[in-house]
C-alpha cells in the first residue's frame, strides 16, 4: 500500500516548516536550513517551491507578502500540528533507538 502524503515528512519538509514558524521568504529558507543544520541539510531552489506549493495547497503554510515576485510564507495551525506529528514520530524512533542498544535518556 502506497504511503499516504505527508504521513511522514522528509529532512527538507520538515526544516522548510521549521523555518516558516517565522514568517520569511524562500530564498531566506534557502539560507536558514544549512545554517540551522550545520550544513547537514540543503535546499534546491526547484525543491523548496514545488514544496511550498503544495504546502500551500495543504493549508500547512500561508502567504503573507507578495512584493512582485518574492512571496513571504508563515505556518499556519494546521502547519503547527503535522510538524508536531513528525517530531513526536522523531523522538520515539530515538527512544526506539536507545532501548534496542541500551541506553538510557540523554546519555
Amino acid at each position: 500500500m502506497p504511503r499516504a502524503k505527508f504521513q511522514t515528512l522528509t529532512e527538507q519538509m520538515f526544516y522548510i516548516l521549521l523555518c516558516l514558524k517565522e514568517e520569511c521568504y524562500g530564498m531566506d529558507i534557502l539560507d536558514r536550513v544549512p545554517a540551522m543544520t550545520e550544513n547537514r541539510v540543503s535546499v534546491g531552489s526547484g525543491t523548496l517551491y514545488n514544496l511550498l506549493e503544495q504546502f500551500l495547497n495543504e493549508g500547512f503554510i500561508r502567504e503573507t507578502k507578495v512584493e512582485g515576485r518574492r512571496r513571504s510564507y508563515i505556518l499556519t495551525e494546521k502547519g503547527r500540528e503535522i510538524l508536531k506529528k513528525e517530531y513526536d514520530r522523531i523522538c520515539a524512533q530515538a527512544v526506539d533507538y536507545r532501548r534496542i542498544f541500551g541506553e538510557e535518556e540523554g546519555q
